[in-house]
């Protein structure tokens, strides 16, 4: 039995948080999709029993999990016992890890990484294992040329797209180079790319890759790792043999139902959802008119490029910090964040636009704004005219 998959809306059927503020936080996680949340709300009312007991309504919860898992596999192009449940990416990020990692491997990352990644290399640092930084260039792309060939076997942690400034990274070219390089199993960060487009585990050639639910529409509190064939996973979590003995704890049925039906509404769209969020982003720039005007700064891949995130604008001022700028837009009405979630209320210059090669005080002052796909031309004209009005307040105030 497989969970249903709720037909994908127009953009229209998902409207901004009230009609006097515009949510541009979507990389962060955007909001549940309304088939979503009824798909939930309906299970939850039909009463479910734990999937792990022997009795009708336990059976009819291991169905509904079963049917998740399945639907997502196939979305994946994986078989479903290659998909272990966490509550996080960040969790199932550490899970793959744990299982591809050994003391005396050496861990190949980036400064770009997201915020947990990086912290479990420092992890692998704090017990005395080797991590090399693999260099940035100015846009955020991993240089495949600057790989070593003396950590044969070393395990590489790496995202396909950066969620702080929307840069997808040339993933076939670089897991060749990868290979060529005697890098051994890769861990992949893939939350942000599956917000992006379509994916194909397999193709990636990851031994672990990390997939989310609340970029695609789907509820916060479930993530996904989905393993190789006959790739060991070893448990950071003892339980009561769950999740075939990967990973501890009762599985979240409903949760699970929402994400799976999440991303068949995200995948059977994903084209033209990017082709919708191209036109909403070049409608945003051109009503923002010069970025040099407001001593802004693009970071990341060209605006243009197809090798940046659909709905991805991020920006780099010297003259303020990021946070204050969120809190200004806030005040304004606009949604809006530094770059990753996980590092907003931080004062400290970004690791990754330091990576790229931005000065310390464009560093501080990063920007990001993400549209969704409810998001509409009229509303990104607005919101290019609210950002103008408040930057150019915020940096009139600022000291010369």
């Amino acid at each position: 039995m497989r969970a249903a998959a709720p037909k994908c809306g127009s953009p229209s059927s998902l409207r901004p948080m009230t009609p006097t503020r515009l949510f541009l936080d979507h990389a962060a996680g955007s909001p549940t999709l309304p088939e979503v949340v009824d798909l939930m709300a309906e299970l939850q009312r039909a009463g479910i029993g734990n999937p792990n007991g022997g009795h009708t309504e336990a059976r009819r919860a291991r169905a509904i999990l079963d049917g998740a898992r399945a639907s997502l596999a196939e979305d994946f192009s994986v078989e479903p016992r290659q998909i272990t449940f966490t509550a996080t990416a960040s969790e199932a990020l550490a899970l793959g890890l744990h299982s591809a990692l050994t003391p005396t491997l050496a861990l190949v990352t980036t400064a770009g990484e997201h915020r947990g990644s990086r912290a479990l290399a420092t992890q692998h640092a704090a017990a005395g294992g080797a991590v090399e930084l693999l260099a940035l260039d100015a846009h955020g792309v991993m240089q495949a040329a600057a790989l070593r060939t003396d950590h044969p076997g070393a395990v590489g942690l790496f995202a396909l797209a950066s969620g702080e400034v929307g840069t997808i990274q040339p993933w076939a070219t670089f897991a060749t180079a990868w290979r060529a390089s005697g890098g051994g199993a890769l861990v992949v960060d893939a939350v942000q790319a599956a917000y992006d487009h379509a994916l194909d585990a397999q193709a990636t050639g990851a031994a672990h890759l990390v997939v989310g639910s609340a970029k695609v529409g789907g509820p916060f509190g479930i993530a996904a790792l989905i393993s190789a064939p006959e790739t060991k996973v070893r448990p950071l979590i003892a339980g009561g043999g769950q999740e075939r003995g990967r990973r501890g704890g009762t599985e979240a049925v409903v949760l699970a139902a929402g994400f799976a039906a999440a991303y068949r509404a995200h995948r059977l769209h994903a084209e033209q959802t990017r082709q919708h969020l191209n036109v909403i982003t070049t409608a945003f720039d051109d009503a923002l008119g010069s970025l040099a005007s407001l001593g802004l700064a693009p970071t990341g891949a060209p605006f243009t490029s197809e090798t940046r995130l659909a709905g991805h604008r991020s920006f780099a001022a010297d003259w303020a910090l990021g946070d204050d700028l969120v809190a200004a837009l806030d005040h304004a009405g606009i949604a809006a964040s530094t770059g990753s979630a996980c590092i907003s209320g931080s004062r400290e210059p970004s690791e990754a636009l330091r990576a790229m090669g931005h000065s310390e005080g464009e560093s501080r002052g990063g920007l990001r704004l993400t549209f969704g796909r409810a998001s509409t031309v009229e509303e990104a004209r607005y919101a290019a005219t609210v950002v103008r009005s408040v930057l150019e307040r915020v940096r009139t105030a600022v000291p010369a």
